[in-house]
């Protein structure tokens, strides 16, 4: 019986793939029988091309018809079967077969009756020799494979013969066969159907092949298969496809007595599947998870109706299936080649940070030595006290119960938001757990290295010459700002100067990665918590990374996420407060400093004194002016270099360096005239040290691209920039030796031993604390147990946001206490539970004596509470004088209340942070995967690290440029 064979070409639009794939129709050696064409376009568009070509007959689809409906649609016009031998052939808008590929299918079919089916190999349409597709299975867990992808064609898969599937793009199938099988599903839209119809060929007996001598172009236009193109969102829709169809495979395959459990394995599966996603760096495929698993779990009787169908149909054991299918073993090589293959094609060679070779372990270790020398007072202590710094708990569980909502302590115990500084201080009590205190005292001797050694990644980023490198990672460490904030003892603005340089380092890469992208987003978070007045400068250097890199942008969107969920709380609090600028106050407790004024704030100093160069040349004459002159011509120096380096061969880096600056410069200018929180009476400023750490690391690499203008000659004006940066840190550095640093050795105890001691019995017992005021006003607080601790306190505190119901209490209580006519306070103390009382010395000015009206408040209150009958002297201790209270009964405390309850709330945000910052963990974590990325569309030259900058480099040679550079 003769061959009769009818063509079927789906297009959705007409225009040059469906011009060049008619033609290469006409010139088929061996010729369709029929031709019908279905015109599935939305307005009809390629009736016309069909038309005039001459096919047998156009039918009119819809417009949004899948490849299998499609086909329905043209089953109506099929000649009627007559025997095995009226085969259908399958053709698309963008399928140009070869001239003999029909009569090379054809063949394959005539000579094997057992073959129902046979496919081409698909090749590209724009390589014609690389193979696009080639044969079809199924991994062990039912994930598609396909057997050749993106291979130029030498032959080597010639031998390949029966497959498990063939995909639809010039599938010739027996006409017979098809009818038998009904079709293609129509469940499976885009990807799998050609596959789940070849499954059920095999188990209804047939065979199917692949014709290695039949070749078909393919353009990837979607109409059948998926879309060819490599977009971002194009990926994420085919991974959701594929995993789709996966899903709904699984379902229609399963035995009877798997289905219902895979039914209820959807949604766990994807909810594991998404964590994986996010290890491997695939964020953009979350979404798809759950929608698979929903298309599959809510398909109507798409499912029932499938597994009748091969019920129906089949003859052949499910086994029968199973040579067919790929081993684990090759899935594996095969995903481990094209890691491979990605990561040379994308990234190229990974260029080495030359750490030892080129400097960096040399400046690190510097630094060390610098800040052993510098803090040599401090050498051998367990717990360091002065300015904001206070003891943190004595277990780690003390640390992190403190991160959630509750009560907070402080003027009273209140409910309310944890500071996102909680959670940093947490880390740092947890990586000392054996003594959470210590913490603090690497801190400090590890914070001008690590600065620098941040500072040095960064420049790494940005040049290979080691001078400079060295220079701006040894400029960073020593920045006044840092220094600053060391013998001022801000724990939180010496963590913003350490991982303001790992942000930016981290920020660069984060158009290519989204391991860098949640790096950044950690980091970012890390810095708004530890100083929230850098919040708006940095959201203006995220805003304008967005506008500068116009690709990816979902890895910079995503960057603020854990900072706004660990803030959210505190946010919303201060804002229903009315307290919109309480949000800028500073972690910790409230220190008071003597603000610089503006003139010294813009040479870096956010303290008065130029850093210490005022108080050294006081021995000289006119010692403010000539100290003054020459920190200028110090800092001038950095700034002229800066100015070099907007002329300098990449001045891009200059320009945005010096936008961080002038960023960071406003931020500390505005931060040094905000009063939002208190210390006891004294309203304390928002600390501008935060601000010019920014402003810093901005001068410095703008300085640093300066220095780079000489080329070749470079190691000399980073010489003089070291030197320069040096000299403005030497009198900072002899602080603490000379007794200038507020920072000191410390047993731990903010309260006087014998209170600690008997804390440790009644761990409720509470300490009144007195403190006159400078304008002759007396400062309360209410600690409980061993005193306050560092990650204990909390801006709803300091900035006067929080209150309590027993705060009018309190007040009237403390007043009797301390006026000899007042009335018998015995009642208010038991039912405040306070145990002790202590009077401490006067609060004075910064820098200044105590006021005579504090001195006064000072001997009224000891003299009152002398004579008070129901208060016993105990004597004079560190913290100050202390009484006790003999009828202190834990069991006559009244309950505390509070307006805002502590449950759901703290249940409901603790899970909320911590899910966002465990996935954001997931996704930063390394794991080697590689992601197709490109470089972003408007890619700034001369940003990053350059190809003439590749070369290896001698790093005691300092900044050398030969001629190839």
């Amino acid at each position: 019986m003769k061959t009769r064979v009818t063509a079927v070409i789906v297009a959705r639009q007409g225009g040059e793939h469906l011009a060049r794939t008619l033609d290469a129709l006409s010139k088929q050696t061996r010729q369709p029988d029929v031709i019908l064409a279905v015109d599935n376009s939305p307005k009809q568009n390629a009736s016309a091309q069909f038309q005039a070509f001459g096919v047998s007959q156009v039918l009119v689809g819809k417009g949004r018809l899948s490849f299998g409906e499609a086909l329905d649609v043209a089953a109506r016009a099929f000649p009627a079967v007559t025997g095995p031998d009226d085969l259908l052939w399958f053709l698309a808008q963008d399928s140009a077969p070869e001239p003999t590929a029909l009569s090379e299918l054809i063949g394959a079919l005539e000579v094997a009756p057992s073959v129902a089916v046979v496919g081409p190999k698909q090749m590209d349409w724009d390589r014609p020799d690389y193979i696009r597709e080639y044969g079809l299975t199924l991994a062990q867990g039912g994930r598609t494979i396909s057997l050749v992808t993106d291979e130029l064609d030498q032959a080597q898969h010639d031998q390949m013969s029966d497959v498990m599937g063939v995909g639809g793009n010039g599938m010739l199938v027996r006409q017979q066969v098809w009818s038998e099988l009904g079709g293609f599903d129509h469940q499976l839209r885009v990807v799998d159907d050609a596959l789940d119809f070849c499954v059920r060929a095999r188990l209804a007996g047939h065979r199917v092949s692949v014709v290695p001598t039949a070749r078909v172009l393919n353009a990837g236009d979607g109409v059948i298969g998926v879309v060819g193109t490599d977009s971002y969102r194009a990926r994420k829709k085919r991974a959701r496809q594929y995993r789709s169809a996966e899903l709904y495979r699984r379902l229609v395959y399963s035995g009877s007595g798997m289905l219902m459990w895979h039914w209820l394995a959807l949604m766990p599966a994807a909810v594991i599947r998404s964590l994986g996603q996010l290890l491997a760096k695939r964020p953009g495929a979350v979404s798809g998870e759950f929608r698979a698993a929903l298309f599959a779990a809510f398909s109507g009787g798409a499912v029932g109706r499938a597994r009748k169908n091969i019920k129906r149909i089949r003859q052949a054991p499910w086994s029968a299936l199973a040579p067919l299918r790929i081993s684990r073993a090759d899935v594996r090589r095969r995903e481990s080649l094209a890691r491979e293959a990605i990561q040379i094609r994308m990234h190229g060679e990974k260029k080495p940070l030359h750490f030892f070779s080129g400097g960096g372990a040399w400046v690190t270790l510097i630094l060390t030595i610098v800040s052993i020398g510098a803090f040599s007072t401090l050498v051998g202590a367990n717990v360091i006290s002065g300015g904001a710094l206070l003891p943190l708990g004595a277990q780690v569980s003390d640390l992190w119960a403190q991160t959630l909502w509750g009560w907070r302590e402080g003027a009273f115990s209140i409910v309310g938001p944890a500071d996102g500084f909680s959670v940093v201080v947490a880390l740092l009590g947890t990586l000392t757990f054996w003594q959470p205190s210590f913490s603090l005292v690497l801190l400090w001797f590890l914070a001008m290295p690590l600065a620098g050694l941040g500072a040095w990644l960064l420049a790494a980023r940005l040049t290979q010459r080691a001078g400079i490198r060295a220079f701006i990672a040894i400029g960073y460490g020593l920045s006044p700002a840092l220094l600053g904030a060391l013998h001022d003892g801000r724990p939180a603005a010496v963590m913003t100067h350490i991982l303001l340089p790992f942000l930016f380092f981290a920020g660069i890469r984060a158009a290519r990665s989204w391991s860098a992208s949640a790096t950044t987003a950690l980091l970012f978070a890390a810095v708004v918590a530890c100083s929230p007045s850098l919040t708006p400068a940095l959201l203006v250097v995220w805003i304008g990374t967005l506008l500068l890199t116009g690709r990816y942008v979902p890895r910079f969107l995503a960057i603020p996420i854990p900072a706004a969920a660990l803030v959210a709380p505190i946010v919303v609090i201060q804002v229903f407060g009315l307290n919109l600028f309480g949000l800028a106050s500073d972690p910790g407790p409230a220190a008071a400093s003597a603000v610089a004024p503006h003139w010294q704030l813009a040479l870096g100093f956010p303290t008065e004194g130029l850093g210490g160069w005022l108080q050294a040349a006081s021995f000289l004459p006119w010692a403010n002016p000539v100290a003054s002159v020459w920190v200028a011509i110090l800092v001038g120096v950095l700034v002229a270099l800066a100015f070099v380096g907007l002329f300098s061969q990449y001045p891009i880096r200059a320009q945005l360096a010096v936008a961080v600056m002038v960023l960071g410069i406003v931020t500390a200018v505005f931060a040094s005239g905000l009063q939002v929180s208190f210390n006891g009476s004294v309203p304390v400023n928002v600390w501008p040290g935060s601000g010019l750490s920014l402003a810093w690391l901005g001068l410095i690499v703008a300085a640093g691209t300066g220095a780079s203008i000489l080329r070749r000659f470079s190691y000399f004006p980073a010489l003089a920039g070291i030197a320069a940066v040096s000299l403005l840190a030497l009198p900072a550095l002899a602080a603490s030796s000379l007794g200038n640093s507020r920072v000191a050795p410390s047993n731990g105890q903010t309260l006087p031993a014998y209170v600690v001691a008997q804390a440790a019995i009644s761990p409720q017992v509470g300490t009144l604390v007195l403190t006159p005021q400078p304008d002759g006003g007396l400062g309360s607080v209410l600690v409980r147990g061993t005193g306050m601790t560092l990650e204990a306190t909390s801006t709803f505190v300091t900035t006067g946001a929080g209150f309590a119901a027993q705060e009018k209490l309190l007040a009237e209580t403390v007043s009797n206490l301390a006026s000899v006519s007042g009335n018998d306070s015995a009642k208010e103390l038991t039912a405040l539970g306070v145990g002790f009382v202590v009077l401490t010395d006067p609060l004075a000015e910064l820098g200044e004596q105590p006021t005579p009206q504090s001195q006064a408040m000072s001997a009224r209150v000891k003299a009152t509470l002398d004579a008070n009958a129901g208060i016993e002297i105990v004597g004079n201790t560190d913290a100050g004088l202390l009484w006790r209270y003999p009828g202190y009964s834990p069991d006559a405390v009244a309950p505390l209340q509070s307006v805002l309850p502590v449950e759901p709330w703290r249940i409901i945000i603790g899970s909320v942070q911590g899910l966002i910052i465990l996935l954001t963990l997931l996704l930063a974590i390394p794991t080697g995967s590689v992601m197709l990325d490109a470089r972003p569309k408007r890619y700034l030259p001369g940003l990053i690290e350059s190809e003439e900058e590749l070369a290896s480099i001698d790093p005691l040679a300092g900044d050398q440029d030969d001629e190839q550079n």
